[in-house]
């Protein structure tokens, strides 16, 4: 982008500070880029787009109070023509798929922010989507597919215990068997028992199936998630 283009104003959202620290020094030493405001939930994050009128928000998708997904989906409801980037550590493909569903046009993965991110803020601004290029999927082996579990109806859990749920929900965040196991005080054998009970009572056979399974019952937008205290959620 160079400095005699128009600047691009982005807003930033993120619950790391910092994360969202790194994420401000990037953007503010890029020519043609001006970071307008930032957010550290998705609550405030309505109002900082309404407040700043940004030409893009670039935003995580798992956050305390409101998620990500339900943020884009407000702003769409609301008419926002806002470019929505998400800069997130979740690598299932389903959640590119509801990424883009909820009205986004780039995702980024945020270990690969310091190389995509830019690119990927020039082509939503130009009317192009972007995915991260780790994100793009590759063929299925042959002979190998994965049905994809029924399609859940809200409120319906498969008979799950309320433990069972509890992991496959910190699961679907993205959380590693450990960060499960430390955010609900049990062993991390404990946490594999019941993630593999959960599954079987669901027929889920893998992450991206339980992912799905979330985003279809709304686990991933409520507002008691208890994330690891100390770091975003990792993958499995």
């Amino acid at each position: 982008m160079g400095k005699a283009e128009a600047r691009v104003r982005v807003a930033l959202i993120d619950d790391h500070p910092i994360f969202r620290s790194g994420v401000r020094g990037l953007l503010g030493e890029t020519a043609g880029i001006e970071v307008v405001g930032e957010a550290s939930d998705g609550r405030h994050a309505l109002d900082l787009v309404h407040r700043t009128r940004p030409d893009v928000v670039v935003m995580d998708i798992t956050m305390t109070g409101m998620s990500g997904l339900a943020v884009a989906r407000a702003l769409r409801e609301a008419g926002s023509t806002v470019h929505i980037v998400f800069l997130t550590v979740n690598e299932d493909l389903a959640f590119v798929d509801e990424a883009l569903s909820a009205g986004a046009q780039g995702y980024v993965l945020k270990r690969s922010a310091g190389t995509s991110l830019l690119e990927a803020i020039e082509v939503v601004v130009s009317g192009g989507r972007y995915v991260d290029t780790e994100m793009r999927a590759a063929p299925s082996p042959p002979g190998r597919t994965e049905a994809r579990p029924p399609a859940p109806h809200p409120g319906e859990e498969g008979g799950l215990t309320v433990r069972e749920r509890e992991v496959l929900r910190l699961i679907a965040f993205g959380m590693t068997m450990k960060e499960v196991s430390l955010s609900m005080s049990i062993s991390v054998a404990s946490v594999d028992t019941y993630k593999i009970r959960g599954c079987k009572k669901l027929g889920l056979r893998s992450r991206a199936s339980i992912v799905r399974y979330a985003l279809g019952q709304g686990w991933l937008e409520t507002e008691n998630r208890r994330p690891s205290p100390d770091r975003p959620p990792s993958l499995m």
